[in-house]
C-alpha cells in the first residue's frame, strides 16, 4: 500500500511538473523583442524555428492559427515604450513612426488573450491620417475625438498589431505607445 502512495505521489508530481515545463514553454518560446529598447515582441522567427512546436502552440491554446510566415506579421505589446505596463486605466497615444503597409491593424486585447469575447479594433480601413501623412490613435477606455481605440474593462491589457505586408523589409510595428495619463 506504501508502495503505491508513493508511486502515485512520483506520478502526480512528474505530471504537474510536465504540465507546468510546457505551459512555460508555450508562453516564452521563441518571443523576441522586434525593435531594440521597444516594448513589441514577435513569434514570428520561432515559427520556422526549433521551437515552431511551442510557438503554434500558443496561437493554437488561443483559438486562433499562426500567421502565415512571410505573408503576415503579427506583434504584441504589454508595456508602454517607457517599459510600464498597459493598464484599461490610462490614455495611451499609438503614433505611427513610418509608413504603413496597406492592411494593418491593431487590437485591444483583455488579459492578453486574443479569444476574449470583446475586442476593440483599429486599422486600415477606420483610422484617419492628418494631411501631412501622420497617423495618430488615441487609445482609452473612453470616447475620444478622432482615430479612437477602445481599451477593455480588464486591469491587464496588451495590444497586438497584425499586417499584411508582401515586402518582408516592414516587419518592425510602426507605432509607438506613449502614456498620456491615468485615471
Amino acid at each position: 500500500m506504501r508502495r503505491f502512495i508513493w508511486a502515485s505521489t512520483y506520478a502526480a508530481g512528474g505530471l504537474a511538473a510536465g504540465c507546468l515545463s510546457a505551459f512555460l514553454m508555450i508562453n516564452n518560446a521563441g518571443v523576441k523583442q522586434v525593435a531594440a529598447g521597444g516594448p513589441w515582441q514577435s513569434r514570428e522567427a520561432a515559427l520556422s524555428g526549433p521551437q515552431g512546436f511551442y510557438a503554434r502552440a500558443h496561437y493554437m491554446l488561443a483559438g486562433r492559427a499562426p500567421p502565415a510566415p512571410g505573408q503576415v506579421i503579427e506583434a504584441t505589446a504589454g508595456a508602454d515604450d517607457d517599459g510600464q505596463p498597459l493598464r484599461a486605466s490610462c490614455t495611451y497615444r499609438l503614433t505611427a513612426k513610418g509608413p504603413l503597409p496597406a492592411w494593418w491593424s491593431l487590437t485591444a486585447l483583455a488579459g492578453g488573450a486574443a479569444s476574449s469575447s470583446l475586442q476593440a479594433t483599429a486599422g486600415s480601413g477606420s483610422a484617419i491620417g492628418a494631411p501631412d501623412g501622420s497617423l495618430s490613435i488615441t487609445a482609452s477606455g473612453l470616447p475620444v475625438p478622432g482615430n479612437w481605440l477602445r481599451l477593455p474593462q480588464q486591469r491587464q491589457i496588451s495590444l497586438l498589431y497584425t499586417a499584411l505586408s508582401p515586402q518582408p523589409a516592414v516587419s518592425a510595428p510602426p507605432f509607438a505607445i506613449r502614456r498620456e495619463g491615468c485615471s
